[in-house]
């Protein structure tokens, strides 16, 4: 596997769609730094730039293998078809942790006074977990790129894919979000708005499938990466008000350690699948 890998090292580090990538993650680090010295809060609009770059490029650079005949030679050659997947899937790895540096480092240097104020074990375990739910991400953009034979399809297919469990992340947030009773409001003889009755939310998820519904988004790389914005957001605005973030916190911090381990999960589970299916796939 060691000299599929370094090829595919030494055809990357020649590939100009590779620049172009880390000079779209730069942008949107320094529109997201413009914008966090305005106001000091996070929003995950600013990740769309690494996340496009990173499934359009390992979309072209992996399905171009299939175009050009390379796939079929590597077989030939003798190379068994798992080395052939993990050595694309380290040098996926490799793109998403340029891409990720390109977007985080100039944000961290620009910033650093008031990334300092955040303990350092918190900011750790953030910054871990904002690294294994891209590899998750990485691992999906790599199982559909060597399963798909045609570079074009990959690309539309790993864009429409980080667009649906985006949303689905979003949409599933929303109904965990509704709360269990709702209020009626209406409004008096007097003009004045007065509560009335409450009630059951009949859109509230409760019992198994709100279990489900918290399972598969703590699972959602977009899941997972909505409330590390969510929770970063939260500490600069308390710490903005000139009040103490560890007295104010979150509740429950526990989502630190238990996203981490849901990113490994699916990484290790959809890396399965797809060397499954690339071992049964037919590559002429």
């Amino acid at each position: 596997m060691i000299p599929l890998l370094s090829a595919n090292l030494f055809r990357l580090r020649r590939d100009p769609l590779l620049w172009l990538a880390l000079g779209m993650c730069l942008a949107g680090s320094a529109a997201f730094s413009a914008s966090f010295r305005d106001t000091p809060s996070f929003d995950d609009v600013y990740f769309f730039p690494f996340c496009v770059a990173l499934c359009a490029f390992l979309s072209l650079f992996l399905g171009r293998e299939y175009g050009d005949g390379t796939l079929r030679n590597k077989v030939a050659a003798g190379f068994r078809r798992w080395e052939i997947y993990l050595a694309y899937f380290l040098t996926a790895l490799v793109v998403d942790l340029c891409l990720l540096a390109a977007f985080l480092l100039p944000f961290a240097l620009a910033n650093g006074p008031a990334l300092a104020g955040l303990a350092g074990e918190r900011l750790a375990l953030v910054l871990l977990g904002v690294v294994l739910l891209t590899v998750a991400m990485t691992a999906l953009l790599t199982a559909v790129s060597c399963c798909v034979s045609h570079w074009a399809v990959g690309v539309m297919v790993n864009l429409g894919l980080w667009f649906f469990l985006m949303f689905g992340a979003y949409q599933i947030e929303f109904a965990l979000g509704q709360p269990a009773y709702v209020t009626e409001l209406y409004t008096d003889a007097q003009g004045r708005v007065q509560e009335g009755e409450t009630t059951p939310n009949p859109h509230y998820l409760g019992g198994t499938l709100r279990v489900v519904a918290e399972g598969v988004d703590a699972c959602l790389p977009h899941g997972q990466l909505n409330t590390y914005v969510s929770y970063l957001t939260h500490y600069f605005y308390v710490q903005s008000e000139g009040l103490d973030p560890a007295e104010t916190g979150w509740e429950d911090e526990s989502f630190l350690t238990r996203s981490p381990l849901c990113a490994l999960a699916v990484t290790a589970g959809v890396t399965g699948v797809g060397l499954v299916v690339f071992r049964k796939k037919d590559l002429k």
